[in-house]
């Protein structure tokens, strides 16, 4: 199963009514499930059963040069989020050296790109589901993330 296919898997899952999707095809498992602790992705051919990801909330983190703080936890509940849609790297940036895509304070708007998830050399465009303005910024640039792990909390416009 090629990275195409992963991502067309979760957007089934994202748009269903179902809260968990298992399927195994030659050899491989892959189950995917929304607002699970553990959360399994997929085995190699070889390996006894499904590779398990355990879920762990947003790692708070800052862009060059600003000061990290850690959100209070009704202030993460507070915002709604831009989540990862896969397993990967986080960059906020295009490049390294460029700026951010995104930083604290900056509008967005539906499908404006956020930051890029690095999955299997592949460089994948996070964009944002509804407008709103950048109020904290989840991750650290360069650090694995998981399917489904918040990114940024963004204050949607009023």
């Amino acid at each position: 199963m090629d990275i195409a296919e992963l991502q067309k898997l979760i957007r089934v899952l994202e748009s269903s009514g179902l809260s968990e999707l298992e399927i195994e095809e030659n050899g491989r498992r892959i189950r995917l499930a929304k607002n699970a602790a553990p959360l399994a992705m997929f085995a190699p051919q070889g390996v006894a059963g499904p590779l398990v990801v355990p879920g762990a909330p947003g790692v708070p983190g800052a862009h060059a040069g600003e000061e990290a703080a850690t959100p209070a936890p009704a202030e993460a509940e507070h915002f709604p989020t831009i989540d990862s849609p896969m397993v990967g790297t986080f960059y906020a940036s295009p490049a390294p050296g460029d700026p951010p895509f995104v930083v604290i304070g900056d509008p967005v708007e539906v499908d404006q790109t956020v930051c890029i998830i690095e999955a299997m050399k592949i460089m994948n465009e996070v964009t944002a589901k509804f407008a709103g303005t950048i109020e904290k910024v989840l991750v650290d640039n360069g650090e694995p993330v998981e399917f489904g792990q918040p990114l940024f909390a963004l204050r949607p416009l009023e």
